[in-house]
């Protein structure tokens, strides 16, 4: 095989391994562990700062969805292509779930 039809199908194989990421079956607290726990394990500090005053911080559900959607520092934005409305609503409970006493 041409090392062009390797690269051709390896970029294939990436791509469908992207596509099955983004199902949108996953809960909120599948998307996290997906998409936030590598950097917020279990909410708590990791490489990313603890999630712990979140709900403090950005009480408005509208503001938090704004922020995780724009990323800011190290923290990658999440566009629509990599997390979806459905996944952004639960991926938001899930975070807010977290911070309750």
């Amino acid at each position: 095989m041409s090392e062009e039809m390797k690269r051709i199908n390896e970029v294939n194989r990436a791509q469908q391994s992207r596509d099955a990421a983004r199902s949108t079956n996953l809960t909120g607290e599948q998307v996290f562990i997906r998409t936030c726990n590598t950097c917020h394990p279990g909410g708590k500090e990791g490489m990313g700062p603890s999630l712990e005053k979140v709900n403090q911080d950005l009480p408005d559900d509208n503001a938090l969805k704004k922020f995780i959607r724009s990323g800011k520092g190290m923290m990658p934005g999440q566009p629509k292509e990599v997390l979806n409305d459905q996944e952004l609503d639960g991926v938001v409970q899930y975070i807010r779930s977290l911070n309750q006493e």
